[in-house]
């Protein structure tokens, strides 16, 4: 009897213990839950503040000088960069207003001084440059003009430029301005 007692009690023990361990390997963290991230400088400062969900970015994130002060908002929707991106001078300001689609530039891209004037505007479709780039001085006046078509110089200061060819300011070239 005793040794039926005993090799039943081993038994029973040995079972709670693979029991015991089949539970804890199987308690991993549910990755599916939002996790915040927080990046810091040197300083211990937070640089960078946003959410992951299965390690890809969601949601907003939000990027901050030394100081503290925001520096930049942009959104994710599955590690992609997505919507409206605003860059921030340190004073609050708006630096640069960017939009995303599917993780690549599309639409309008626009550089701003920081008395709000207007310093550079560009269009992108599908990331590639594609439309008018102009630049401003801090006085207004237009200092630079171009045309792309999908990343291909059409168009410098109103002049069309030749297909497979570069004429800008006595700069010429067979091979074309392409990325």
């Amino acid at each position: 009897m005793k040794n039926t007692s005993y090799l039943l009690s081993h038994q029973v023990i040995r079972a709670c213990f693979l029991l015991s361990i089949v539970w804890i390997c199987s308690c991993k963290p549910d990755e599916s839950k939002p996790k915040e991230i927080v990046q810091n400088y040197g300083t211990g400062q937070v640089s960078r503040r946003y959410t992951e969900v299965n390690h890809k970015k969601e949601g907003l994130m939000t990027d901050y000088y030394p100081s503290g002060k925001l520096k930049a908002e942009r959104l994710f929707e599955n590690d992609m960069q997505v919507g409206k991106t605003t860059l921030y001078y340190e004073s609050g300001k708006t630096k640069e207003v960017q939009y995303y689609q599917d993780g690549k530039l599309a639409g309008g891209d626009t550089v701003f001084y920081e008395d709000g004037k207007p310093q550079m505007m560009l269009n992108f479709t599908s990331g590639v440059k594609n439309g008018y780039i102009r630049s401003w001085g801090p006085d207004g006046s237009i200092t630079y003009e171009a045309k792309y078509s999908m990343d291909t110089l059409v168009e410098v200061k109103g002049k069309a430029i030749e297909p497979d060819t570069m004429h800008i300011e006595g700069y010429s070239s067979q091979k074309g301005f392409r990325k």
